[in-house]
C-alpha cells in the first residue's frame, strides 16, 4: 500500500487488508524525537458487521533523554499488538474490554491514528539508560533533635 494513503473506508472493500506502512513523522507528546522512520505491517480482518480484528507489528527509533543523568539515549520500539476495531459511536455503550479496543469513525478510517495510539501505549514509561547512569542514592532521613533522649536511653 502506498505511503501516502492515511484514511479510507473500513465499511467497503475486500477483506482482509494487508498493508506495509512507512510513517515518517508523528504527533506525540512527552515522547522523544522520532530518529527513524515508523514501519508496520498490519492486516484487517472482518469479524462481523461494524466489528475489526487488526493485527500488526510496528518498529522505530527514538531519541529520549535517560530520566537519571538526562544523556540522550536510543529508545527501540519493537511490538505486536491484536485489537479489535470497532465504531466510535458505540464506544460509550460499550461493555467489552476496552482496554484492547481502538475506537475510530470507520468510514474515515485514519491508519495513522491508530499507529499513533499503538505506539504511545509501548513507550516505556520510564526510559534509562543501561550505561554510566547515576545511582540514585536513598536519602537517609535526620534524627530529629530529641532533648530527652540520653535521659530515656538511661531509664531503658
Amino acid at each position: 500500500m502506498s505511503k501516502n494513503i492515511q484514511t479510507f473506508n473500513l465499511r467497503e472493500g475486500a477483506f482482509p487488508i494487508k498493508m506495509k506502512l512507512v510513517i515518517e513523522d508523528i504527533d506525540l507528546q512527552n515522547m522523544g524525537r522520532l530518529k527513524d522512520s515508523i514501519y508496520g505491517d498490519i492486516q484487517i480482518s472482518l469479524i462481523s458487521k461494524d466489528l475489526f480484528h487488526c493485527e500488526c507489528s510496528i518498529s522505530t527509533v527514538f531519541i529520549d533523554k535517560c530520566q537519571s543523568c538526562l544523556m540522550d539515549i536510543e529508545v527501540n520500539l519493537k511490538f505486536s499488538s491484536n485489537i479489535t476495531i470497532k465504531d466510535e459511536a458505540i464506544m460509550m455503550n460499550d461493555d467489552s474490554n476496552q482496554s484492547l479496543t481502538h475506537y475510530q469513525d470507520l468510514e474515515y478510517f485514519n491508519i495513522k491514528q491508530l499507529i499513533q495510539e499503538e505506539v504511545s501505549l509501548n513507550y516505556p514509561n520510564i526510559v534509562k539508560c543501561e550505561e554510566n547512569c547515576l545511582k540514585i542514592e536513598t536519602v537517609k532521613k535526620a534524627e530529629k533533635n530529641l532533648p530527652f533522649k540520653k535521659i530515656r536511653d538511661l531509664i531503658d
